[in-house]
């Protein structure tokens, strides 16, 4: 799906109803849920329910190959004692865990290091830099989440032929295979990047990399991004771009 002025009109007023809801910070802890009925669209349009995403196949370890959808989620955030959900956008970093409920709640807002991604967090912030802004189809947003998963699983060799992780051919893997072969580490470093992390010693339900509004750069600061601003989250609609619309910036 590529967003349309319809669904731009759709996901603004989803936006606004979310604007007075508690930001996140590190350290907090939140319940998630996926409250909507589908993890991939705040609604349903023009008969499409799967919103910015595809159906890919992927090995683990040399297993044998897992036909799943891969692309950008919307989920729902409520602090632990609070009363109102959020919606809020995301990306799973684990292609062995299911995202599904019931979630094993409290997640736990982390860094990249803090979440055990330290030895790659500088390749998935150049990743966002460089890429992110051009995530607007389903073909897209699911070369983005494979790239992802690459660069968080197993022996993060970069190349989605051999390795722990490998994709099936196609169009999205040559994609993502491009843009991880663009990662020298001469790229802009988004900044905001965070991990939603499930309780310790729990049955884990998907980390789930996120971001926020930074106010001071490194400093993941105040605003989760919702479905209603998707249009400025990078996922362009009429040549929009993050960096023109929001404060979410790049080092």
């Amino acid at each position: 799906m590529k967003l349309t002025p319809l669904v731009f009109s759709l996901v603004l007023a989803l936006g606004a109803s979310a604007a007075t809801a508690a930001p996140l910070v590190l350290g907090d802890q939140v319940a998630v849920d996926n409250r909507n009925g589908s993890t991939w669209t705040p609604t349903s349009v023009a008969g499409d329910a799967d919103g910015l995403s595809a159906v890919v196949g992927y090995r683990l370890d040399g297993d044998s190959t897992q036909n799943v959808r891969t692309g950008l989620h919307v989920l729902d955030y409520q602090h632990v004692g609070g009363t109102t959900w959020t919606q809020f956008l995301a990306f799973c970093l684990e292609p062995d865990v299911p995202l599904a409920g019931p979630f094993d709640n409290p997640y736990t807002v982390k860094t990249l290091v803090e979440a055990s991604y330290g030895t790659v967090s500088g390749a998935i912030a150049e990743l966002w830099g460089r890429h992110f802004g051009s995530v607007n189809s389903d073909l897209t947003a699911s070369a983005f989440q494979l790239a992802l998963w690459e660069l968080a699983y197993g022996d993060t060799n970069r190349d989605l032929v051999s390795g722990d992780f490998r994709a099936s051919s196609g169009d999205t893997r040559t994609l993502a295979q491009t843009w991880l072969d663009s990662l020298d580490g001469t790229g802009p470093l988004a900044t905001g990047l965070v991990v939603l992390k499930d309780k310790s010693g729990g049955y884990s339900r998907q980390d789930l990399l996120t971001w926020v509004k930074v106010d001071e750069p490194g400093e993941p600061g105040n605003e989760v991004p919702e479905p209603g601003v998707l249009a400025l989250l990078g996922v362009a609609l009429m040549g929009l771009r993050l960096s023109r619309r929001r404060r979410f910036s790049v080092a």
